[in-house]
């Protein structure tokens, strides 16, 4: 007997019920206005025509935007109609007004010096260096209410790929553009993003950026420490960080990614067999079976362009190697799903390994991905090999890199801090492209792109500093995907009595009492003072 499906009735009315969709993004706004960026933006930017909406109503209708998961200028309406915010201050522009603001950020003397076959990134006019400005105030924002008096600042580029006109070819032939971002772990904040073309080297000019990320931190900190990848193997950028030439921060610690080259794997060659430590569990605990799978030594390495010192600190080399079972890691994932344990064992004998160099150069010519493996023949087996460059002495306080206070540092350890930058910086990266609207390219003007990615930077750093200083504790690691699902999009309604305005919201309601622990304590934080 079929069941009887219940009538369902439908009442449609006529104008406006007051009901928003993002009540849950009301908190990011009060968030906007108590770490003073409406006042920052209007006096630090000026993009603004005599008339229209003012600098941070721009900022903010981007920045809730990005937050609730629009990507495109033609989602304004949309995100106006689903806010209904404009009752309680927070109007949205329209398209055309928001695409004739971000012209405002393009300097178009510079586009005759842009082109492939050369790298240059054009001067930003001074509405895009405001910009820079209002970054800077949300970061100090979070240090005034958590000072520390040293940070790490991780230094990593991401293409931005695209179709649009004005961008050029990468090394990858992919056209895009491309941004260096400098990223704090102990704030969980983008201090700093650096916007330029794709055929731009990923670490041209990495220490004149650093150098102006410096300039912008707060007071509190006293110290950084900088790590990078192979990008930021520069002789300028190791120089000026281990002789201390910044005349507020001196010495600044650094672990870089070195390139393996052939002087270098000869270096690596050299290393008795004896000196190789196994790699402790930290990291994850890579280990496969009873052998250890990753090691490391400290390599006799002197390059050319680094030349060792005879005062002050030198630079150190780090090696870390690890044994190559011989497939890549899609190859790898299948096989493990079928292999048998004798199966297992068979593989990494030294009877199925590859011992000679030649037939690593050939399979390097021959596969795609193996070269960036860093094939290497040590004692009859293969290892994968990597590198990095420090000036961290051993015995230096581990306090600082995140160890215990008074917890001496030695290679091992420097080679796991140094480490800790690669899988949170491509975490960022993913966040801003993919789940933030800052992967969508909205103009052939550099200006106005550099510009909407500047804001996605801004808008991820209010939803960090949102879940760290509002939210529970479990939310810590949560991101802006999971937010949208568990708080921003809850339901709200906003309602007039004579000249009161109210945002009601349900307790009983998903997400009603996570929304009301964020307000008490966003009624706890103290404003940033003028």
């Amino acid at each position: 007997m079929t069941e009887k499906t219940k009538k369902i009735h439908i009442e449609l009315k006529s104008g406006e019920s007051g009901i928003t969709s993002f009540a849950g993004l009301w908190p990011a706004v009060e968030l906007f206005r108590k770490a003073g960026l409406p006042r920052t933006i209007d006096s630090a930017v000026g993009a603004r025509s005599s008339r229209g909406f003012r600098d941070s109503e721009h900022i903010l209708s981007l920045v809730l935007l990005h937050l609730s998961g629009g990507s495109a200028a033609d989602h304004l309406p949309f995100l106006k109609e689903k806010l209904s915010f404009e009752k309680l201050g927070v109007p949205v522009p329209s398209p055309s007004a928001l695409r004739k603001w971000l012209n405002e950020f393009h300097n178009g003397d510079e586009d005759g010096k842009r082109g492939m076959g050369k790298a240059f990134i054009p001067e930003e006019n001074g509405y895009l260096k405001g910009l820079g400005t209002v970054l800077s105030r949300l970061f100090a924002f979070a240090a005034a209410h958590s000072p520390r008096e040293h940070i790490t600042l991780d230094q990593d580029a991401t293409f931005i790929e695209t179709e649009e006109s004005g961008a050029n070819w990468n090394y990858k032939g992919q056209k895009s553009y491309q941004a260096l971002n400098t990223y704090c772990p102990e704030y969980d904040l983008v201090a700093g993003s650096r916007y330029g073309d794709g055929n731009v080297p990923p670490g041209w000019k990495q220490k004149e950026e650093l150098e102006r990320i410096l300039e912008s931190l707060p007071e509190e900190v006293k110290g950084v420490s900088l790590r990078s990848d192979s990008a930021g193997y520069q002789t300028d950028l190791l120089t000026w960080c281990t002789e201390g030439k910044h005349s507020r921060f001196g010495y600044i610690p650094v672990g870089i990614s070195c390139p393996v080259g052939e002087e270098f794997k000869k270096a690596v060659r050299a290393v008795p067999e004896e000196d190789w430590k196994p790699l402790g569990k930290e990291r994850g605990g890579k280990q496969e079976g009873n052998g250890t799978v990753q090691e490391w030594a400290e390599v006799v390495y002197v390059p050319t362009n680094l030349g060792r010192k005879k005062h002050g600190r030198d630079y150190r080399f780090l090696a870390v190697r690890e044994r190559w079972d011989g497939l890549l890691s899609p190859q790898k994932d299948r096989q493990e799903e079928r292999k048998t344990e004798s199966e297992s064992e068979a593989i990494a004998s030294p009877g199925d390994q590859l011992y000679f160099t030649e037939a690593i150069r050939l399979l390097e010519e021959e596969v795609p991905g193996v070269k960036k493996l860093h094939l290497l023949d040590l004692g009859g087996r293969v290892y994968k090999t990597f590198g990095i460059v420090t000036n961290i002495e051993d015995g230096a306080d581990g306090g600082i890199f995140g160890y215990g206070q008074g917890d001496p540092m030695d290679g091992e350890k420097i080679i796991r801090w140094q480490r800790k930058r690669s899988g949170k910086a491509e975490e960022i990266h993913h966040i801003l492209k993919d789940e933030l609207g800052g992967g969508h390219v909205p103009s052939k003007r550099f200006g106005a792109n550099a510009a909407w990615w500047t804001i996605a930077v801004l808008a991820l750093n209010l939803h960090n500093l949102m879940k760290h200083r509002l939210l529970p504790e479990e939310y810590g690691k949560s991101r802006p995907k999971s937010l949208r699902f568990l708080l921003y999009t809850m339901v709200g309604k906003i309602v007039t009595h004579g000249r009161r305005t109210v945002l009601k919201i349900w307790t009983g309601d998903r997400g009603g009492t996570l929304f009301a622990s964020v307000m008490k304590r966003l009624e706890l934080l103290q404003s940033m003072p003028d």
